[in-house]
Formats: structure tokens, sequence, C-alpha cells
């Protein structure tokens, strides 16, 4: 009972964890292609996710320069 107790526990923070870095869009601010969950940067409104390095880069030399749009 103990193992499957901790098993539970681990498996909820990791939950929580994951879902602390979700994006907050679906799509590519630069290029409006799907985004990739590797290529993100945080911003103040939430993590931002993006379709390549490229965009994240873009990105991040001039944010507002870009509309985010919320899931």
């Amino acid at each position: 009972m103990k193992t499957l107790l901790t098993l539970l526990t681990c498996t909820f923070a990791l939950s929580l964890t994951a879902l602390a870095d979700a994006p907050i869009n679906d799509t590519c601010p630069v290029k409006g292609k799907p985004i990739r969950l590797i290529f993100r940067t945080k911003t103040k409104d939430g993590v931002v996710a993006f379709c390549c390095q490229d965009c994240k880069d873009s990105f991040e030399k001039s944010p507002t320069k870009y509309s985010v749009k919320k899931k």
C-alpha cells in the first residue's frame, strides 16, 4: 500500500510540473504553423511555443512584433 501511495504521489507531482510549463498557444506566433514543444520561451503571459528555433529566436529579439493567439 505504501508503494502504491508513493507512486501515485510522484505521478501527481510530475503531472502538475508538466502542466505548469504548458504553452499558452497552439500555433507559432511567427509562421502560424503547429507548435513543437521543444521550442519554447517564458513570457510574462506564460510559456510560448514555436514551430522551430528560427521562430523562437525571432520572437525573443522583438516579442512585441508578434501577437500570440492564446488557446
